[in-house]
């Protein structure tokens, strides 16, 4: 498996939870009242869920999983296949209708609401860049009784 457009999509993850993280060291009235924090927080979200559903849909794929038609049915299938845990999956299912909120529902984001993700779900991402670091080394790694 090349995992070189997994491991570039783990990079932009990382790199999106960082701001998040700075964004996130504004106080809750100085976060609702700047647009440009709640403007790039909110891109922040969207390019860290987009790649960690573009690697969901990767990761399904080279494992001859159907690829679900709907972002949110992604996470379990990975649950399912072993690359993630039933609650992560869980968590990561809300996430991505948090995605289609920002993407579709822009003029509804509740900035309160987006703050609160920044303070309370930052490390649903990281655990789900180790759950896929970790599944990756067990897919290279060869199993017991498997010809060379």
């Amino acid at each position: 498996m090349d995992t070189t457009p997994i491991v570039a999509r783990l990079r932009v993850i990382a790199n999106s939870v960082n701001a998040l993280r700075e964004l996130g060291e504004a106080p809750l009235e100085e976060f609702a009242a700047t647009f440009f924090l709640h403007a790039a927080a909110e891109r922040g979200f969207q390019v860290a869920i987009q790649s960690a559903l573009d690697i969901g849909a990767i990761l399904l794929s080279e494992a001859g999983t159907d690829i679900p038609t709907e972002y949110r049915d992604i996470f379990p299938k990975l649950a399912e296949i072993g690359v993630l845990s039933q609650p992560l999956a869980a968590r990561l299912v809300a996430m991505a209708k948090f995605r289609n909120v920002l993407v579709h529902l822009y003029l509804e984001i509740d900035v309160e609401r987006l703050y609160q993700y920044i303070q309370h779900h930052l490390d649903d991402f990281e655990a789900f860049s180790r759950c896929v670091s970790e599944y990756l080394v067990r897919q290279q790694t060869p199993k017991p009784g498997a010809a060379s």
